[in-house]
């Protein structure tokens, strides 16, 4: 399964040591060069599993550039032109954009009850504090309640 990755998803991932996961969820992880600029801005280098692919300018990627921010813009664009499975995006007005243009979005939630789902952590709650502590993410209680309790937590 393919995958396109904002920002949000990968860097939180990244501080928090479970950037691993992603790798094992989902068989391609593809970036676009805005959401790979904005990485580097903050770490060292990318994951060896992170595809760097260009974008082709055409006229929705012109038309997503004025309603969000570059990253989502581009990661939305190649979601669409390479026939993604998913595209992992956390901002509700780019999740919005995406819905809009037919994609699957996965919130960084998701993604861990997915990998709780597929055996890789043992608790999405710890998930959780993990992610808040170490790489700044809050999730609401009452989202968190409702996931954890679709995994058998609350």
């Amino acid at each position: 399964m393919i995958v396109v990755s904002d920002t949000t998803a990968l860097t939180t991932l990244l501080k928090s040591g479970l950037d691993w996961l992603l790798p094992r969820l989902f068989e391609t992880v593809l970036v676009p060069p805005a959401v790979a600029r904005e990485l580097l801005a903050f770490h060292a280098e990318l994951p060896a599993w992170c595809v760097v692919r260009e974008v082709a300018e055409v006229p929705m990627l012109t038309r997503l550039r004025s309603l969000v921010d570059a990253g989502e813009a581009e990661a939305i664009a190649l979601a669409v032109t390479t026939n993604a499975a998913a595209v992992l995006l956390d901002d509700k007005k780019g999740r919005r954009q995406a819905e809009a243009l037919g994609l699957t979005c996965l919130a960084l939630p998701a993604v861990l009850v997915a990998a709780k789902r597929a055996g890789l952590i043992p608790t999405v709650a710890d998930a959780f504090n993990t992610i808040a502590v170490q790489g700044r993410y809050r999730i609401a209680e009452s989202a968190a309640i409702v996931l954890l309790r679709s995994v058998g937590e609350a």
